[in-house]
């Protein structure tokens, strides 16, 4: 079954990829597990996934499944002059893929958009404390 792109979103930030990663990281803590490694199934206290895709320092998927679709959460960092390019993505593939996604793809694509933001605001005030 193919999968369809919901929402893909990136913005700059004036801190180093290796500082989001560990951000990344202590996030995932937070439900039992770390480092981030492909395989691992982890339990947030909302939801439960997995990890299908681990680079250390670069990039990670995981996946959420429910009961007629899953969602695929891609995160990347990338290293640039000024800091890094954050870059998430989100797709959903399923039997109520198209449906789901003509429903809740224009909240998804803010929420992910509001997020990044919050991310980036974050962390840009960390570094300058």
């Amino acid at each position: 079954m193919a999968k369809t792109q919901v929402a893909n979103e990136s913005r700059e930030a004036r801190v180093p990829a290796e500082k989001v990663w560990e951000v990344w990281e202590k996030a995932h803590a937070k439900s039992g597990s770390l480092p981030i490694e492909k395989g691992q199934k982890a339990n947030n206290g909302k939801f439960q996934y997995e990890i299908l895709e681990a680079i250390p320092n670069r990039k990670f998927t995981l996946l959420w499944k429910t009961l007629f679709v899953r969602l695929i959460f891609s995160h990347e960092v990338t290293p640039t002059r000024k800091g890094s390019e954050i870059c998430y993505r989100v797709d959903i593939k399923g039997l109520f893929a198209w449906p789901v996604r003509w429903m809740l793809g224009g909240k998804i694509r803010q929420n992910i958009a509001f997020v990044l933001k919050e991310i980036v605001r974050q962390l840009e005030s960390e570094s300058q404390s």
